[in-house]
């Protein structure tokens, strides 16, 4: 029997080991005692906020119900309030806003000095 050409077996030295070792990490290789060690998850601090409501086509739908203090103890951080955040990007928006219409009005030298009925072929 001929051997095959040396490329194909390079390739086969090289990757035969690669994808033997990942499909037996894959299959959970190495992890008799570090799975036994996982610390227990954390208690769910909303499961006391979750309530489950009908939607009018009959399907169900989990929802969670905090209050603005309630939610800012749960996250520890403050809770933007929407108003403000609103009155912030409206007030971000208007000086663009103003610069593209006034853009948009007044034409620019370039386009003034050139003649209306001028192509680029001629």
């Amino acid at each position: 029997m001929r051997w095959p050409r040396r490329g194909i077996l390079i390739r086969l030295a090289i990757y035969l080991p690669v994808i033997s070792f990942l499909a037996w990490r894959a299959a959970g290789g190495c992890q008799g005692d570090d799975a036994a060690q996982a610390p227990a998850p954390a208690p769910d601090p909303m499961k006391q906020h979750r309530r489950v409501i009908t939607m009018p086509d009959g399907s169900q739908q989990e929802i969670v119900e905090l209050s603005r203090e309630e939610a800012e103890q749960i996250l520890g951080r403050p809770i933007p309030d929407p108003a403000k955040a609103e009155a912030e990007a409206t007030e971000a928006k208007a000086p663009n806003a103003e610069a593209e219409a006034s853009a948009a009005v007044e034409p620019t030298t370039a386009d003034a000095a050139a003649p209306a009925t001028a192509s680029p072929a001629d």
